[in-house]
């Protein structure tokens, strides 16, 4: 019974999800016209706008950061990319502020660095690798 219920709260969630038209705001292009920020939007029942994701583009037109927006802040997991479109970083913001694990890459995909973020700080032990997942050094920031 339970996992009925869940089953029809996922399939009710995913219907009203895909209603929604985000309406795509460019804020800012680059020298040649490309669009360089843009602010995605959900519209209220009330016809006011909410703004609900970010993302940021190179030049050539390639997705450089993305992420959710609650209450005008960054929150979630924001992911910024190569060119290439490979992943180059993730991390977690909470009410705009950097929050949790943070992880960069290199474009062949294995972490160039990872540590942690306390109130937008880092902290704790941060792992620094080469470009064959090889831990290089450990590098302790410790909050004071």
């Amino acid at each position: 019974m339970k996992r009925i219920l869940y089953l029809i709260l996922i399939s009710a969630a995913l219907c009203s999800c895909t209603n929604k038209t985000l309406i795509e705001d460019v804020m800012s292009t680059h020298e040649n016209g490309s669009k360089k920020e843009v602010r995605y939007f959900k519209e209220n029942k009330d016809g006011s706008l909410t703004c609900v994701r970010e993302t940021l583009y190179y030049m050539e037109g390639m997705k450089y950061l993305d992420g959710p927006i609650f209450d005008n802040k960054r929150n979630g997991v924001f992911e910024t990319y190569y060119k290439s479109g490979k992943i180059m970083s993730k991390g977690t913001f909470v009410n705009g502020i950097r929050e949790g694990e943070a992880y960069t890459y290199y474009e062949n995909g294995k972490v160039k660095y990872q540590g942690l973020y306390k109130n937008g700080k880092e902290c704790g032990v941060w792992k620094f690798y080469d470009e064959n997942g090889k831990l290089e050094k450990e590098v302790n920031r410790d909050l004071r």
